[in-house]
């Protein structure tokens, strides 16, 4: 099991942040959902990262309840640099993963981040200046699965193998939400499937993911929990 931790923790991270793409891709389809030209955005209310704290662990799930990390932001640089000395196959996979965490770095969003008293699951709550850096935020989450869907990645000695896959996710509350599951084999052990649900509350992000076998409906229930806990704060 130690030695599946890494892989684990590395998905894990990677599910707090989000990436650009879709909101940059001047190709990318009009879905309907956006503001007629000239109609103003909502005036987005930032949450600084005590508020975003004191959500998380106030919140419980199923009983259990959520310690925040400290050091969310900084962990993502770390994440950054740790990637930038790793080996991908495909090799252009690790420029879209580094692309997923810098461009968080960038937004200037607030990141806090935490996991259940039981281990069980892990959640991240990101706060931006607008609904416009969320929504970016969101449409590039599903990237790293639909262009890295089987991937092979060799950081600090360990080869580890993550095939992903996105569902289509339903969250309670939510403006949107997408949802990705990923599957991790290293040391010839198989992690458990992992499933990453990230929701959009108005200019906050809200991502949930488990960190061993649950039912699908507690990561779903836990991810419901935290959209209506963010939508009272906002």
């Amino acid at each position: 099991m130690k030695r599946i931790l890494p892989a684990i923790a590395l998905i894990a991270g990677l599910s707090l942040v989000g990436c650009t793409g879709g909101g940059d891709n001047p190709d990318q389809a009009d879905n309907g959902d956006s503001a007629p030209a000239g109609e103003a955005q909502p005036e987005a209310k930032k949450l600084d990262a005590a508020q975003l704290k004191e959500i998380l662990e106030s919140t419980q799930v199923d009983g259990q309840s959520f310690k925040a990390v400290d050091g969310a932001g900084q962990d993502n640089g770390e994440m950054a640099k740790a990637l930038e000395s790793s080996e991908f196959e495909p090799a252009e996979c690790k420029d879209i993963t580094l692309d997923l965490v810098n461009s968080n770095l960038a937004s200037g969003g607030t990141n806090v981040a935490g996991s259940s008293t039981d281990n069980v699951l892990s959640a991240g709550l990101s706060s931006f200046d607008s609904v416009d850096d969320a929504q970016t935020q969101l449409d590039g989450t599903a990237k790293i699965a639909e262009e890295c869907s089987d991937v092979k990645m060799t950081t600090a000695g360990l080869e580890m193998s993550m095939k992903y896959k996105t569902f289509d996710a339903e969250v309670a509350g939510a403006d949107e939400a997408s949802g990705v599951v990923a599957s991790v084999e290293t040391g010839g052990q198989t992690a458990t499937e992992i499933r990453i649900i990230t929701s959009r509350v108005g200019n906050n992000l809200v991502s949930v993911t488990n960190l061993a076998d649950v039912e699908e409906a507690t990561v779903t229930n836990a991810a419901d929990a935290f959209v209506e806990a963010v939508k009272k704060e906002g």
